[in-house]
Parts: structure tokens; sequence; C-alpha cells
């Protein structure tokens, strides 16, 4: 045996074993060769990519700076909410549990996977700022491919109330629409990150800390008070679906520091019910950013003109029996009176009697007045887009245009700049810059001499009282100083609509020593009587009674009670046959 083993070593040729050798060398060559180009030619850019796939570094969003109302209440406040985002490349190799996740997430399977294909090869929102429960649930299914990632969204708790106010955030935190866009840089924080050590199915295994901490926002404290801000709104929606109306908005301001208590407008939205504000009619803020012919709300502001310029005097009476023939036209009133003061020209709006005056006073002067009281001057209150109205310059102004712009027609206002307005006849006659952030200094300007706006005042007073045509907005307890305006809405035709109106009032109370003013609009209303006397009084009527109440300003007392109107009682009928014609 020992020779056979010995024949056949000799047997086998010594070239393979050299070849052998040879190709463990090569190989070990080949090997060595490849560990070197992994370790010193390729070593930057396998690093990296092990970073991408185990070292990420994921965005921490930084909180939104809340709204505040005068009374420190929150109208719009962070809570709680988690997006949901998937990886496909991981997703989808367990398309075996998405009927389990569909279902976690109150999805169809089609919305899921049309929601997954919808992103990149890396990267899909399934749901964005949706409950903190949505997100346990999903995580409790242990699913890799699809992360639940912390954050938060606006919640506004007066809801409808305040929308077109405030508006609407984005998802990506940014403002969309009113105080929260013409803010967004004062209230939007700056995102931060952090660095995550995960595996190889996308699960955090590790918090490697964070790179960048985020900064929230600042917080933006408004002269809101969610009270008068709530009965406002109410009040006003209220009104907009009894007459049809189209649209609303209404003002609370305060008259000595021009202080916005109130800002409503509707149609409006909420904007926590997912989905629900969709139309941008729903969230414009009318207050500001509609214009509309305004109608005999202008007339004391002609008036105060003329008595500046001594164009009329305080007791001076007009005949008003007819009509009076201006540029082809014949201006009339609804109701025949024969010869009228200044102060019953206001209470019954004459627009005889006011179109007379009107043409006794210096275009420059009527318009004057106006600009001096804010009209055709764009707000300051931060929202985008706001309008300035239309109030053109006396130049352009022939006999028909001089007469008409001081009844409110050819000429388009904001409800803003009416309540801006008024409140320099309430205050002795200081124009007061309106305000909506607490703090700032009020400012002042001398508009009108102090007995001018004393007379405006007192003549005012009469519109509420009986046989005027504000007699809706009277206050049981409170003397109540305001003006009625009803324009018809033009038809595009050289022409006006018969059947739909701007309805206005604008008041003070109380009205011996004003604090509040409120201005009211109701456009396009078409159902019963369309008059501002008749809708947009009531409106007024309710919430400044209200505010009065939450600002503790106590009415007068008649011996033990509050002293009562004698028209607290009043029937639809009475006040449209008190109204002159409908309160116009």
């Amino acid at each position: 045996m020992p020779s056979e083993r010995l024949s056949l070593q000799r047997m086998l040729p010594r070239w393979r074993a050299i070849l052998l050798l040879a190709v463990i060398l090569v190989g070990l060559v080949v090997v060595l060769a490849r560990d070197a180009e992994l370790q010193w030619r390729q070593a930057h850019e396998l690093r990296v990519q092990g970073r991408m796939r185990y070292l990420q570094s994921r965005p921490l969003p930084a909180a939104r700076g809340v709204i505040y109302g005068s009374n420190g209440d929150a109208l719009a406040v962070n809570v709680p909410a988690v997006t949901i985002w998937t990886d496909p490349r991981i997703f989808n190799a367990h398309r075996k549990d998405w009927n389990k996740v569909a279902q976690a997430l109150n999805l169809s399977p089609d919305e899921l996977t049309a929601r997954v294909r919808s992103g990149g090869s890396g990267f899909a929102y399934i749901l964005r700022q949706v409950q903190p429960q949505l997100g346990r649930t999903l995580e409790a299914l242990h699913v890799p491919g699809i992360y639940v990632q912390k954050t938060s969204r606006t919640y506004y708790p007066l809801g409808a109330v305040t929308t077109p106010l405030l508006g609407l955030v984005h998802l990506d935190h940014q403002g969309a629409a009113g105080l929260e866009m013409g803010y967004n840089s004062w209230l939007s924080g700056k995102a931060g990150r952090e660095k995550v050590l995960v595996d190889g199915q996308g699960e955090v295994l590790h918090l490697l800390g964070a790179r960048q901490a985020p900064v929230p926002g600042h917080d933006l404290r408004l002269t809101i008070n969610p009270q008068i801000q709530y009965w406002a709104y109410m009040t006003l929606l209220a009104a907009q679906q009894h007459f049809g109306a189209t649209e609303g908005s209404a003002v609370v301001m305060n008259v000595h520091t021009g202080q916005i208590l109130a800002m409503a407008s509707v149609p409006s939205c909420n904007p926590n019910a997912r989905g629900s504000c969709g139309d941008p009619a729903d969230y414009v803020n009318n207050a500001v950013h509609q214009a509309f012919e305004p109608g005999s709300v202008m007339k004391p502001f002609m008036v105060a003109a003329a008595l500046e310029t001594g164009s009329i005097q305080p007791d001076q009476r007009f005949n008003v029996s007819h009509c009076l023939p201006v540029g082809g036209f014949c201006i009339r009133d609804d109701v025949v009176h024969h010869e009228l003061n200044v102060a019953h020209i206001l209470k019954y709006s004459s627009d005889i009697g006011a179109a007379k005056i009107a043409l006794r006073t210096p275009a420059q002067a009527i318009y004057d007045m106006y600009r001096a009281a804010g009209y055709g001057k764009e707000p300051d209150l931060g929202f985008a887009g706001g309008t300035s109205g239309v109030l053109p310059p006396p130049q352009t102004w022939d006999k028909a245009r001089h007469a008409t712009i001081a009844l409110g027609y050819g000429v388009s206002v904001t409800t803003l700049q009416l309540a801006e307005g008024y409140a320099a006849i309430a205050n002795g006659g200081y124009h007061v810059a309106p305000t909506l952030i607490a703090g700032q200094p009020a400012q002042r300007v001398r508009i009108m001499p102090a007995p001018i706006a004393a007379h405006l005042r007192h003549w005012l007073e009469g519109v509420c009282a009986a046989n005027g045509t504000g007699i809706l907005a009277a206050i049981p307890g409170y003397a109540v100083a305001g003006k009625t305006g009803t324009a018809n809405l033009a038809n595009g035709k050289d022409g006006f609509l018969k059947n739909k109106t701007n309805a206005t009032f604008v008041g003070f109370a109380p009205g011996f020593a004003p604090k509040l003013v409120m201005a009211v609009t109701l456009r396009g209303s078409s159902r019963y009587w369309n008059f501002g006397g008749v809708e947009s009084a009531p409106v007024f009527r309710v919430t400044m009674r209200h505010a009065l109440e939450e600002l503790n300003i106590a009415p007068r007392w008649c011996g033990g009670k509050a002293c009562a109107s004698k028209e607290n009682h009043i029937t639809a009928t009475q006040a449209e046959i008190w109204a002159e014609g409908g309160g116009n």
C-alpha cells in the first residue's frame, strides 16, 4: 500500500499545483484590490450612503404663536397632532398589511394606495395634522415603512365666529388668510432638526440629539373682546339668513382709543372641521375687503362740512315738498314732507334736503371731510388686500355727482371706515385710527369742531327715536344715536336693481357720553323690508346691548330700575311705519 500511494503522488503533474497556487494568489490580489478601493477610493461615498440608510436628519416642527383676545382668552391656539408618512421602498414590501393600515387610518384601501403613489420613491404623505390617537393606533400595528411624526395644528376655539378675521393656516404652518397671513412672519416659528439612528426598516433605534432646536413663533394679543365678537357674529348671521343677504359685516370700536372690539363677517366657515373652508368666499373679511355704496349714512359728514364752511346754519330750514331736478333726474323722498330743519333732514333721511345742503357746500369741503374721516384710505391693520373704497376727486364732480355723493351714491366705503368715521362724531370731533393689536397708542386728529360734533350727536339721537328711521336700534335704558343707509345695488347697466340693497346702520352709545360705535352692513338682501333701519339696526341693538353689559357701562336709572324706552315693544309693521318709508 505505501508503494501504491507513492506512485499516485508521482502521477500528479506539478503544473496543477502551480495553477492552484496562482488562482489563490490572484483571488487574494483581487480581494485586496477591492478592499483597497472600498477603504480608500469609495470610503466617503459609502459612508454617505450608510448615513442615508441608518443616520437621518428629521425636522422638528416649531409651535406657531398663539393669538389672544383682549381678555386673555385664546382665539387661535396650537394643539397636538401627528403627520403620517411612508417610505414606499419599505412599505411596498409589506402589502399584506395595507388593509389593516387603511382601516386604522379610516381610509379605504384605494385611498391608501393612491396616497402612497402620490409621493416620490422614498417619501409620501398619508395624513397630515390629524388626531394623535390615529398615530397611536398605527404604531400599535408595527408595520415597517409607515411612520408617525409628532406635530401640531392650529385650533380656533370660536370656530366660524372668528374665521374671516383671523384667517386660516396652511398645513405647513404658514398663514393663508386674514391676520394669520398678515402677521405670519411674527406668528410662525423656525423649524429645528434632529439626528436619529434607524434600522433597515426605518424604525428609530436611537436619538442622537437635536442639531438645531425649533424656535416657537411669537404670540399676538388683539383688542378683540371674544364675547362681543360672538354676539356680533351671531346676530349678523341671523339677519343674513332672515333677509337673504349674500354677505354682511359688523365692526364694534371704542370711540376714544380706536380699539376694535369685534369684527364679524358672514358668510363664514369652521376651520376646525376638515374640508369646511373650501370656498374662499367663506373666509373673506367683508369689513375690510368689501366696499359698497353706503347710502344715507354719509349725510352727517356732508352736513359737518356744510356747517364748518358756513354754507348752512344749524337752525336753517329747507323746503322739501317737491322733487329736486339734478342732472336730468329728480331727487325724491320716500315720504313727502313740506319743510324740514337740519335735524329732521337727518331724522327722516330726506334726500331732497341733503342734496340741497350739499349743493350749497363746496365740493372740496365735502371731499376733505370724507377723507379726514377715513374714507378713501386703505386700512393699516395687517390685512393683505384691504380696500380703500372709491372716493372720486372733487374736480370730477358735476352737479349730479355733487348731490348724489352726499347721498351715499357714487362713493364706496367699507364697514370699518363707517365705524371709524362715526367714532369722530361720537368722541367730539377727533378721527381715531382703528387698531387691532393690543397696546398700540391712540392716534387722534381733530377733523371737525367740537360744537359741530355735538350738534350731530344730538341730531342723530333723533334718528333712533320714535318716527326716526333707526327706531329698531333703540336700547331700553340707553340713549342711542345713529344713522340708517339703504342703497340699491347697481345692475351693471347704468341702473339699479329694485329688489337688492346694501342695508346699513351705524350708531353709538350711550348717546350722552358715547363709548362704543358699531357699523353693520348687509349686502344683496332680497327679502321683506330690506332697508338699513329694518335689517341692520336690530343687529346693532342686540350686539350693542350685550357689549354695554360686557363692559359694565350702566344704563340711565329711572327710580329703582333702568329707564325703559317707550318703543320697547314694537312690531315689524310699526317699525316700518315709524321708519318713514322703511329706514333708508
